[in-house]
């Protein structure tokens, strides 16, 4: 791990810990936590937990969708199980993209001669998911346009998001022009997002051809982000006192969007801080509550993000040695020079 990650990693540690300590320093706030979970009903967690099972299922079905056009064919459990292990992962490794780089890494034991059209496929797996989120997310905010235009912490919210959504598109858009003009070559190697513009740049090269799977990959993306909200949802049925199904599902596409940012470790403490936050300052939700909401909503995917590290034991891959993190990163980045070295020939 390099300095930049170390020091990146150190950072999210901190921001975790001191919002943490900002939820629950206050005693009373903390009683009347126990109070609300006493009060709990608990199998409203059982429709939230296969809620985002179907997540994991529906993430699975269109990266092998995805896999299937470069000629990688999988089984389904077989990328389900790559899923969960990279759930697993992202539970413990720094950034939102550890879990990928791991799930990249076991997939390309499982098609040791297509490791470039692997790596392509998880690019184009985060693009259609990204998509797909920003036009949830905007159906989401013209719903509920009114209400979370209200208040001016919240329009920050939005334009918070607005900038990260406006930023991937822009992303985007450069990738498609330097590919349709073959500007590669030409592209400075210390301009901000080289290397992701160049791998977003293959990668619509390659998939161009096949754009139906690629809006069909999308169409998947739909119903995945519907079980997101599903978990969210359930999780706060279980409390009495709660906001409501229309509730959380004009915060969740915010909620979402700014925890997944690389600010803290999982996006612990910045999920609760937002749903605290949103849900008192639009719909009246006691602070406590909306925290608790948040925790219970995170715990039904740490379940599953445990489950998957029991999948990653009992994995065995098809080829090749499992070697230490260090090395499956030096392999996935000798994998993105040779992307980036076939887009500027």
């Amino acid at each position: 791990m390099n300095l930049k990650k170390i020091l990146l990693t150190l950072l999210q540690v901190v921001v975790t810990l001191g919002l943490l300590w900002w939820i629950f320093h206050d005693s009373s706030k903390r009683a009347q936590m126990v109070q609300a979970l006493g009060k709990a009903d608990p199998l409203w967690l059982i429709p939230g937990f296969l809620c985002f099972g179907l997540v994991l299922v529906c993430g699975a079905f269109r990266w092998q969708l995805l896999m299937k056009v470069q000629g990688i064919h999988l089984g389904l459990f077989r990328v389900w199980q790559l899923v969960m292990i990279g759930m697993f992962y992202n539970l413990f490794l720094p950034g939102g993209t550890g879990g990928d780089l791991v799930k990249v890494f076991y997939a390309v034991r499982e098609a040791p001669k297509s490791k470039s059209a692997v790596f392509l496929s998880v690019v184009v797996d985060r693009i259609t998911g990204m998509f797909a989120l920003i036009l949830v997310s905007l159906v989401v905010f013209l719903c509920f346009r009114e209400t979370l235009m209200e208040l001016p912490l919240v329009r920050a919210f939005l334009v918070t998001v607005g900038i990260i959504f406006g930023g991937f598109i822009g992303l985007v858009l450069s990738a498609v022009f330097i590919d349709r003009f073959h500007l590669a070559k030409r592209l400075p190697e210390k301009m901000p997002g080289h290397a992701a513009i160049l791998e977003i740049a293959r990668a619509f090269s390659v998939y161009a051809r096949d754009w139906k799977v690629v809006v069909a990959a999308i169409t998947i993306s739909l119903p995945l982000n519907l079980f997101i909200f599903g978990t969210g949802i359930f999780a706060a049925f279980a409390f009495k006192g709660n906001p409501g199904a229309a509730a959380m599902t004009s915060v969740i596409p915010i909620v979402n969007t700014i925890s997944s940012l690389p600010i803290s470790v999982a996006g612990i403490g910045v999920r609760e801080e937002l749903f605290k936050r949103m849900l008192n300052s639009l719909y009246g939700t006691p602070e406590e509550l909306a925290v608790l909401i948040s925790i219970t909503g995170f715990a039904l995917c740490v379940l599953w993000g445990l489950l998957g590290g029991v999948v990653s034991m009992l994995y065995r891959p098809s080829s090749g040695a499992i070697p230490s993190l260090a090395g499956m990163e030096g392999e996935i980045d000798t994998i993105e020079h040779h992307i980036e070295d076939e887009e500027r020939a």
